[in-house]
């Protein structure tokens, strides 16, 4: 849609939150509420009030200045006057606020923004706020982000909206999150994005590839695609320390657990993540190891033996299993190798010595950096 008229750039439905109890929204500057029900209300506030919105039964409740209401079923839309920006959960956001119902005792609360202002939020939480220098990969990730956001249509919450607002998606923090190298960046790439028989593609990216990128199906649970495929991110192939993305810090990188935290680890995240159910105790953790690669060399199938059984991991899943020690957050990439220690037919300690950082799938914000 490069060079469309204003009014002819998509809007994007933004997930801000989804099945919360309460929300609240104003403005530096007036905005107006308007309910869209049985019938059309709307009433204006200043700059600096503030609306207030529940979830009552399987409807919604709002009331602020000059009024209130509630409804069963319908749209509460929220707008500012021109040039403002609506403040909800203490961040700014361009275009509007929507809250509708989302079931009983919750609401979902909407940004609905032109996907060229929703990039500004975008990108530079993505590829971080780079310096001028790099301004032909941050425009590689502006094209890559616009696509993604035009493949999403309906995608979410039963399609209510189109995308997250976190990493389930893309991470979007609003008018707070802009950036000046970046918004000239999708300036310049205004309304340009890739496409596969005439659909805008599903264009993933990530941190670092750790040299080679993934085939999407072989990670994901999902469809071979032509255009996802896996390619080396180097000038030469089979040459890793020539890898673009080697200067990153997570290029290599490793973890180490004691046995108790192993344990620990898969008695709460095997059964959430195991490709067959399990189900009672677990027992005894007493091997783990990689069964099946990808051509990239990444974990295909993991095999966690225990008391109870054996469990098979399925490519990237394999993150929300190995969790990095002392925290909550997923394992770097599933590009490892395991060494297990083992002693009285059980594991005493785990360490893992990877590379790269995300699934590998489609590009690698490092490798563009780089290049």
């Amino acid at each position: 849609y490069g060079g469309a008229p204003v009014a002819d750039v998509p809007f994007i439905r933004v997930g801000l939150a989804h099945g919360v109890r309460d929300a609240s929204v104003t403005s530096a500057g007036g905005f107006t509420v308007s309910l869209y029900a049985d019938s059309l209300e709307s009433w204006s506030a200043g700059g600096g009030k503030r609306w207030r919105f529940g979830a009552a039964g399987g409807g919604v409740t709002g009331s602020g200045p000059g009024g209130g209401f509630h409804m069963e079923t319908g749209t509460i839309r929220v707008r500012p006057e021109a040039g403002g920006f609506l403040v909800f959960g203490d961040v700014a956001y361009r275009g509007e606020i929507e809250l509708l119902p989302a079931g009983a005792g919750s609401l979902t609360v909407i940004n609905v923004v032109d996907i060229e202002s929703y990039l500004r939020g975008v990108v530079p939480r993505e590829i971080g706020r780079r310096p001028k220098g790099e301004l032909e990969a941050i425009k590689a990730q502006a094209v890559a982000a616009r696509t993604y956001a035009l493949a999403s249509s309906g995608r979410r919450a039963s399609g209510s909206f189109d995308v997250f607002s976190t990493v389930e998606d893309q991470v979007y923090e609003g008018a707070d999150g802009e950036d000046a190298v970046c918004d000239r960046a999708i300036l310049e790439t205004a309304g340009i994005f890739m496409t596969h028989a005439g659909e805008p593609i599903h264009a993933y990216f990530h941190s670092s590839c750790g040299g080679r990128t993934e085939a999407r199906h072989e990670v994901w649970e999902l469809p071979k695609l032509s255009y996802l495929t896996q390619v080396w991110d180097s000038r030469n192939e089979d040459q890793f320390n020539d890898a673009f993305c080697s200067g990153g810090n997570n290029f290599t990188w490793s973890e180490t657990w004691d046995g108790d935290e192993i344990r620990k680890l898969v008695w709460e995240y095997l059964p959430r993540t195991a490709s067959t159910p399990v189900r009672g105790a677990l027992g005894e953790l007493k091997d783990r190891r990689v069964t099946v690669r990808t051509p990239s060399g990444r974990v295909r199938w993991l095999e966690v033996a225990t008391g109870a059984g054996t469990y098979r991991v399925f490519g990237d899943r394999v993150r929300w299993l190995l969790r990095r020690p002392g925290s909550d957050r997923i394992l770097r990439s599933s590009f490892l190798e395991l060494d297990v220690k083992k002693r009285g037919g059980r594991v005493t300690g785990l360490t893992v010595e990877g590379r790269g950082y995300g699934h590998g799938i489609g590009m690698c914000q490092h490798g563009a950096m780089e290049m």
